[in-house]
């Protein structure tokens, strides 16, 4: 939360949730049957490269 809001205004930890949730709609529409954002329990989140690579 730090790295992406340095600025350190207050934000709730949904906030994050609902920018991800905005950006996977996107992608989705661009690559439907990928997932290219992944949630990680405990964690947050995992940007899967290998999703948009071409299968070989």
């Amino acid at each position: 939360m730090n790295r992406i809001y340095p600025d350190q205004r207050i934000v709730s930890d949904r906030t994050i949730d609902s920018h991800i949730k905005k950006l996977r709609k996107k992608l989705i529409e661009l690559i439907p049957d990928k997932e290219i954002i992944c949630s990680v329990y405990g964690v947050g989140y995992r940007y899967d490269l290998q999703a948009i690579e071409p299968d070989k």
